[in-house]
């Protein structure tokens, strides 16, 4: 009995090597088909096997790790078209990578053998400054977009606080920050997108031409696939920038934290001026309680601005100090992101992160903001994490909700919550992703809507469509089988070609 037992064992792990090698053989194949599709002496095309692979492959999120079947490295959209062509033809899903801050690493694929076109050298960016459209390749990071548009024309943009951040995925998700009040999403601010489609043929996507592909890139353009260069329509920077804090001198008790949060809360219902941003970042501190402050922009005047955020004052409980200063447009930015220059490389983080967007409709109770600061200063962690708050609205919630693939246009706040293993190196604890389930379920235990680019690769199918695409899922999904029927550019959350 025991001899049939081992002789079966042994017979098992032969066929599970014999699946392994034949695993491994295809995928080879696959990969030698590529290359020798593309012959193309200027495209750099690093394989498992080939120098500064390995580098290549890590993700800023060193919680995941993938293995991409090559990654190559266009500098031109011809270059795109002849790599998309071969990946088809060689049967290798493909992704794009643009700055490579997928907080879920979809932009190595999310999962091994994706083929990852990266995009980081194609960094084009001009302003015309007759219409003030500016003309991006997706190499361009944040900070470069940002401090680019100044220097040519003066202009600016709406978009997130991390100068790292890819301009690509950025746009395609949303694009929220906080002049996002007062201008939009970076997604709204899109005239057109040059695209190469899975067939590996490139088409201008505006609302003239190809005007489905245009809705479907606003919210999801990594599923239809890779857009080679975005035309923004710029603004004049505002002329005055007042960066400003309210903050708390001395520890505020459990319920006077709960007290403010519900008060920033009532302050966005009542869509305050398009003009002011206001964020709340807040954490547990050492004292059981939380530390917390509000912070923002107000792009006007000093009166108005004082008119505006003096409403929000009296809600709040105790004696908050306010501080502020003015600055020109620029100097505000660099102020709260820190600096615009991304020629070093980026500290990578060992994290995880959940986002949850409450609207009018389902504004959370006293109750719920006292569960979830009690949460935060009673459920031991060995995490270090953080959560912010930010005011939504103004000009967003002037789009209609399918304008765009991106639904999420009545939200007041966006929560993000974010948590880093120790020292933000690897391994994440075991335990940290259920505790930062919890953190989102003391707030808000049935979320119904998150923001795209705080990506969370832990969430179902059913969750996710709901959560990030509303309404919009299934208009995407046909749209999908018209552009991509063959699913190429396909990543774990990637749409749905519709049967």
């Amino acid at each position: 009995m025991r001899s049939s037992s081992i002789r079966a064992a042994f017979s098992g792990l032969a066929l599970g090597v014999e699946l392994i090698c034949g695993v491994c053989a295809l995928s080879t194949k696959r990969q030698n088909d590529f290359n020798s599709c593309v012959q193309d002496p200027d495209v750099t095309i690093l394989g498992p096997t080939d120098n500064g692979y390995q580098d290549a492959r890590q993700a800023f999120n060193r919680r995941l790790s993938y293995s991409p079947a090559a990654i190559v490295y266009p500098t031109t959209t011809q270059e795109v078209q002849k790599v998309v062509q071969c990946a088809a033809a060689s049967n290798l899903t493909v992704v794009a990578r643009s700055g490579g801050h997928s907080y879920a690493a979809f932009g190595l694929g999310g999962k091994d053998g994706s083929l990852v076109v990266d995009l980081s050298k194609m960094k084009s960016l001009s302003v015309d400054p007759a219409t003030g459209w500016a003309i991006c390749q997706p190499g361009n990071l944040l900070g470069n977009l940002a401090q680019g548009i100044w220097d040519q024309a003066q202009r600016a943009l709406p978009h997130g606080t991390c100068p790292y951040v890819g301009t690509g995925g950025h746009a395609a998700y949303g694009g929220f920050g906080m002049f996002g009040r007062t201008a939009g999403l970076l997604l709204d601010r899109v005239i057109s997108a040059e695209v190469v489609l899975a067939n590996g043929t490139v088409v201008l996507a505006s609302s003239d031409s190809y005007d489905d592909l245009f809705w479907a890139i606003r919210g999801a353009a990594p599923s239809f696939g890779i857009v080679t260069q975005w035309t923004f329509d710029t603004l004049p920077a505002p002329p005055i920038t007042i960066n400003y804090e309210i903050t708390y001198q001395s520890q505020v008790s459990k319920q006077d934290a709960a007290r403010a949060l519900s008060a920033m809360q009532s302050f966005a219902a009542s869509n305050p001026s398009p003009k002011l941003s206001l964020l709340c970042p807040i954490s547990p501190d050492q004292a059981g309680s939380v530390s917390f402050k509000f912070y923002g922009s107000f792009y006007g005047e000093e009166s108005e601005f004082t008119s505006t955020i003096q409403p929000f004052i009296n809600m709040l409980p105790g004696s908050p100090q306010l501080t502020h200063n003015s600055f020109n447009w620029i100097d505000g930015l660099v102020a709260i992101t820190g600096p615009l220059d991304t020629s070093k490389p980026e500290d990578p983080n060992t994290f995880f992160a959940k986002s949850i967007l409450i609207r009018p409709e389902s504004l959370l109770s006293n109750d719920s903001w006292s569960s979830w600061v009690d949460y935060m200063t009673s459920t031991s962690t060995t995490l270090s994490y953080w959560s912010q708050l930010d005011v939504y609205g103004g000009v967003i919630s002037d789009v209609a909700e399918d304008a765009t693939a991106y639904s999420h246009r009545d939200a007041i706040l966006n929560i993000q919550f974010y948590g880093s293993a120790p020292q933000g190196q690897p391994p994440f604890p075991q335990e940290g992703i259920a505790f930062m389930d919890g953190l989102v379920s003391s707030l808000e235990p049935n979320v119904q809507s998150a923001y795209p680019n705080y990506i969370d690769p832990t969430l179902t199918p059913e969750q996710w469509h709901t959560q990030y695409y509303a309404n919009n899922y299934q208009r995407l999904t046909v749209l999908k089988k018209a552009y991509d029927p063959n699913n190429v550019f396909s990543f774990p959350q990637s749409i749905e070609v519709a049967p």
